[in-house]
């Protein structure tokens, strides 16, 4: 006969907050220590309750789990469970794992015990008490040190899958009320958020949805994919110095694409708040519906680490679990693409990528006269027609549309517009060559003619205009070319001509392979970095490299001043001169004329 040493826990509550924690967790990360086990509660007063029940109330449980998967030893592994006296059998009955975050000690402070304080009045325990669930809050590894110091996480996560799965066969089969095994999902604070990621990605068959708190999971060393894509909505602080919210908004994103068949272009956004003890707290919502599985961010604003578990946060993640079962997963048919409007200029070369449902079938309708479209698996491509006037479509939407048995149709649009053929400049303005790829922005216009104009190229270099010569000086301030194609010829009569290499000015008269780039004068600097907002616009627009807003960037004007061969360069951020007798190398910029037929 089996029997389960349980014991009855009335204790004050613990937060469920990690102590220490600066890890970013892979699946599986090795321990490097000299001691380790598993920490086991040595509390007395156990008890037994009859074989295969559940009681009301917080119960202490250790099983033997092997000590890795399919090892034949094994080891003493607790979690408490704490079970509503509310509990209804007769509907379907829920299960919720709450994963603790790290524990560190010191030598000699003795090895803590995560678990030790739970009560039924946390906000936790109170949401079991009203939506019919259980949780269940495990022990993760401890690790000692040969100084005797260390730490109880979930870090090395493979050692832990034998636990959850034994835990999950002592509610789902060894005991009633049995809970539903459609129903099972996890969260935890940051070691035992990372966690909860780990076994959406490891035990997608187990857990219907995920809501962790303070935590992520990179998927830069993942070569395969989960079987099912487990629906997650994590929830952050802002100000989080461990796990860094910029951090979880990238591996989010990360999932959407690779896992959940999204675009980062799919994401939207909303707004909540939380009230909490102290203040209310602003809630920005990012979230991807509609694919394999839904994800969502929920990012609180002036919060660290520690998240508080507010009702409203509670009610939050209840929400989604409730929503999100096994069997009421995302499984519709979905298309989407990876843009969603297009603004084409005359000739301009467009390429539209797809994702939809495994095994659909796809089919593309409101293609444009004149441009070309066509559909190659989950990829279109199409030229926007050159002659604006001629008889072709100008604006309007492209549909596409899956289909898969008597499954209901899931459609997408993408908005195209074709812009009349500008003949003239703005500064701002992107240029392109004949194959549409930017150049350059421009920067000047002229006044007498907008056709013409001038533009700053996309690159940077960081070198030295180079010696050449103690008398040698190119002193015009408005006329960079002229400047430049001084010391191109100057530098053929060197003995050792310098390289595009070892000289910015050089380096600007072969920028691009063409002859008629050119290092800027100094006014023509000024008049870069005095437009510095609108140009940087435009270079973020097509994920060029702005320009800087801090140091000093280097002209081809070289004058003399007060006797001495002095160099013209701006002040990054303040868009003004400053002469230099020494060269520095912040960084340097090609500039060119440009027309328009």
């Amino acid at each position: 006969m089996r029997k389960y040493w349980i014991l009855l826990i009335v204790l004050p509550f613990l937060m469920f907050s990690c102590m220490v924690d600066e890890s970013e967790y892979t699946i599986q990360e090795k321990e490097d220590v000299d001691v380790d086990q598993i920490a086991v509660d040595t509390t007395t007063g156990e008890e037994v309750l009859p074989e295969g029940q559940l009681v009301p109330g917080v119960h202490l449980v250790t099983l033997k789990v092997p000590v890795e998967p399919n090892s034949l030893d094994s080891i003493e592994r607790q979690f408490k469970y704490y079970m509503p006296v509310t509990l209804n059998s007769a509907e379907p009955v829920s299960l919720l794992f709450e994963f603790h975050g790290s524990y560190e000690f010191d030598k000699g402070e003795g090895i803590p015990n995560p678990i030790a304080d739970i009560q039924e009045t946390s906000a936790l325990n109170q949401k079991a008490l009203k939506e019919n669930f259980v949780i269940c809050y495990p022990v993760g590894e401890t690790i000692v040190h040969a100084d005797s110091s260390g730490v109880i996480n979930w870090q090395n996560s493979e050692k832990h899958f034998p636990f959850v799965d034994a835990m999950v066969k002592y509610f789902t089969e060894d005991n009633e009320p049995r809970i539903d095994p459609k129903r099972i999902y996890s969260t935890g604070q940051s070691s035992g958020a990372i966690f909860s990621f780990v076994l959406a990605f490891e035990r997608s068959d187990i857990f219907a949805s995920i809501v962790p708190r303070a935590g992520q999971m990179s998927l830069s060393e993942v070569t395969t994919m989960p079987q099912r894509a487990v629906p997650v909505r994590v929830f952050a602080g802002v100000e989080d110095t461990i796990v860094i919210h910029s951090a979880v908004l990238q591996n989010m994103t990360d999932w959407a694409e690779q896992i959940g068949g999204y675009f980062s272009s799919d994401m939207q956004m909303d707004t909540t708040s939380y009230e909490d003890v102290r203040d209310m707290i602003d809630v920005t919502i990012r979230y991807w519906h509609g694919g394999k599985a839904d994800y969502e961010i929920y990012s609180l604003a002036g919060t660290g680490h520690g998240i508080p578990l507010s009702d409203d946060l509670v009610d939050d993640m209840w929400e989604f679990m409730e929503s999100h079962t096994m069997d009421n997963a995302s499984t519709q048919l979905f298309v989407t693409t990876d843009v969603k409007e297009i603004e084409a200029q005359c000739g301009e070369p467009i390429t539209i990528q797809l994702s939809y449902s495994e095994g659909a079938e796809l089919e593309m309708t409101g293609a444009p006269k004149g441009w070309n479209a066509q559909l190659d698996g989950t990829q279109v491509t199409m030229t926007a027609p050159a002659d604006y006037f001629g008889n072709i479509d100008r604006e309007g939407a492209i549909t596409f549309t899956v289909t898969s048995g008597t499954q209901e149709p899931a459609t997408c649009e993408v908005t195209y517009y074709l812009e009349a053929p500008k003949t003239y400049f703005e500064v701002g303005d992107i240029y392109y060559n004949e194959n549409f790829e930017p150049q350059g922005v421009v920067f000047w216009v002229n006044p007498e003619n907008i056709r013409e104009a001038k533009i700053v190229g996309l690159q940077e270099a960081r070198i030295k205009l180079g010696d050449f010569g103690p008398d040698f000086i190119t002193p015009d301030q408005d006329n960079g070319s002229a400047n430049t194609a001084a010391y191109v010829e100057q530098n053929n009569t060197l003995d050792s001509p310098y390289s595009n290499r070892e000289s910015a000015v050089i380096w600007a008269s072969e920028y691009n392979g063409e002859q008629e780039w050119y290092l800027p004068a100094i006014n023509e600097l000024l008049e870069i970095f005095g437009k510095a907002a609108a140009i940087n616009e435009s270079l973020e627009s097509i994920g060029a490299l702005t320009l800087p807003s801090g140091g000093y960037c280097l002209s081809s004007t070289v004058d003399m001043v007060d006797g001495r061969k002095s160099y013209y360069e701006v002040n990054c951020g303040q868009a003004s001169i400053q002469i230099e007798i020494n060269q520095y190398a912040d960084t340097s910029r090609a500039v060119r004329k440009v027309t328009k037929e």
